[in-house]
């Protein structure tokens, strides 16, 4: 069989190879499933699909995934999908869409998106159009939050609506951080927060930078607070200018990676075409010139190993001095987290406290909390959401417990901590209910039980809703009760 000739003049190479993105497939073919794979993925649907069709969920995953599964079953991408099945199987969202969140939270978490971030935000993807890289912004803006002094009830709220709103994801890491930034000077959280959200809304953010948005929240909310300014110390000047210069490098070493890894694929690519040039030289058009293709690809060649050796100490000087940064803003950074840790334990020592003293000389008043109940049935669930527009699972616990006069914690995680530990089958009417619908295994979703079986919840499909706790799934992922009155 004759062999194709080669044609292709360098200058034309090179631009065709430069062009052409890392990992593209040019076969049409679904690829076949490794054996260990398939096992893998058949043990996961009969275990975790309860609501969900196990064969449907199988052809679709399969179909999406399968580039993935032809080597195997990565574990990361097994613990993606245990997670998100878990929660969608929950809330009876469809196949088709599970197989869409699995996607974009693995193409999230291999994008660098810290997985505990992503297990608490890829629910808004149910019912918003959410791209990769959008949640990718939103989990580690989350991250970057949780090691901040911005309260959870108004960090929440700012990164639904970077999803919900749909938000450029380089603008919202510039977003957050001036949010964490005005906090840190003292400025009110929610006027900082609501300022920012309405300006992006508006759309100022076409006649200006991100960073010029911010400084002109800051300035704006400064001017109604002028007492609260604290101007940054030389300490957290210097932490501050760290962490930009890492973020730069960190920014550059990624440019860098993806031209060198072009020029190394393009210089492969013209070894290849200069090889067979010189085996088969008889295979070329009549008219084709030889001997000056031959030194045309040798010219691309000397070209793109200079180009490859220049970029490989470009990046070899980056990675040493980013190690350096990062080792100095990580001890800083790690100090910083340790009084913020230290600050949340003795805060919520104090609310279970509270609340523990509140359960001793209290007593449960049931009809108002079937009350509070009834009057919040129906509401959308909405991430980071705490009012009669839209709720999640541990707002709406708070809001019911207010009828009690007890005021829980933020989230369900710290919910679970405080009041007497339940077994299922001693539950009893207004007693919290904590569930295991998480990729990390860990209290994600809690609802207030309401005694002969049924318990209320947000749930992110149905929004506030009752179901029977004794339904397979629900028994299934049932980690504990929490009694706050022990009358």
């Amino acid at each position: 069989m004759r062999r194709p000739a080669v044609t292709v003049l360098p200058l034309i190479l090179l631009t065709a190879i430069l062009g052409i993105p890392a990992g593209v497939r040019t076969a049409a073919a679904v690829p076949s499933i490794a054996p260990a794979a398939e096992q893998s993925l058949r043990e996961l649907l009969d275990r975790e699909c309860n609501h969900l069709d196990k064969e449907k969920l199988y052809t679709q995953i399969t179909a999406s995934l399968g580039a993935e599964l032809e080597q195997g079953m990565a574990p990361d991408l097994l613990k993606i999908m245990e997670g998100v099945i878990k929660r969608t199987d929950f809330d009876t969202v469809s196949e088709e869409k599970t197989t869409e969140i699995i996607g974009l939270v693995y193409g999230a978490f291999k994008k660098g998106a810290p997985l505990a971030h992503l297990d608490d935000v890829f629910d808004v993807a149910y019912v918003n159009t959410v791209t990769v890289d959008q949640l990718a912004a939103a989990a580690r803006a989350l991250q970057e939050f949780h090691r901040s002094n911005v309260p959870q009830e108004f960090f929440d709220e700012f990164v639904y609506h970077s999803l919900e709103e749909g938000w450029d994801p380089a603008v919202t890491p510039v977003l957050a951080r001036g949010l964490i930034y005005g906090v840190d000077r003292g400025l009110s959280p929610n006027r900082v927060a609501l300022i920012i959200m309405l300006d992006v809304k508006n759309g100022e953010l076409k006649n200006k930078t991100a960073d010029q948005l911010v400084l002109d929240a800051l300035k704006l909310v400064r001017e109604k607070e002028p007492r609260n300014w604290k101007p940054m110390t030389p300490g957290e000047r210097d932490l501050a200018a760290k962490q930009d210069r890492t973020r730069e490098l960190e920014r550059k070493k990624g440019e860098l990676d993806e031209e060198l890894e072009q020029r190394e694929r393009a210089f492969v690519m013209a070894q290849t075409q200069i090889r067979e040039l010189r085996e088969f030289p008889d295979r070329q058009p009549t008219d084709a010139d030889v001997q000056k293709l031959n030194r045309d690809l040798e010219a691309l060649l000397r070209k793109l190993q200079g180009e490859i050796t220049r970029y490989q100490t470009q990046q070899k000087n980056i990675v040493v001095e980013l190690e350096t940064t990062r080792k100095d803003v990580g001890r800083r950074q790690a100090s910083r987290d340790r009084e913020r840790r230290q600050r949340r334990e003795q805060d919520l020592a104090r609310t279970q406290q509270d609340i523990s003293s509140r359960g001793k000389q209290g007593r449960f008043d049931r009809g108002a909390l079937e009350s509070a109940v009834d009057r919040l049935l129906g509401t959308p669930y909405r991430f980071g959401g705490d009012s009669e527009r839209g709720i999640d699972c541990s707002a709406f616990t708070r809001r019911v417990y207010r009828s009690q006069g007890v005021e829980l914690p933020r989230n369900s995680r710290e919910q679970a901590r405080v009041g007497l530990n339940v077994a299922f089958g001693s539950l009893r009417a207004g007693d919290l209910v904590f569930f295991d619908t998480s990729i990390n295994g860990t209290i994600s979703h809690v609802g207030v039980y309401l005694g002969n079986g049924v318990f209320a919840h947000a749930s992110s499909s149905k929004g506030v809703t009752k179901s029977a706790i004794k339904e397979k799934y629900y028994a299934k992922r049932f980690v504990k009760g929490g009694r706050i009155f022990n009358d």
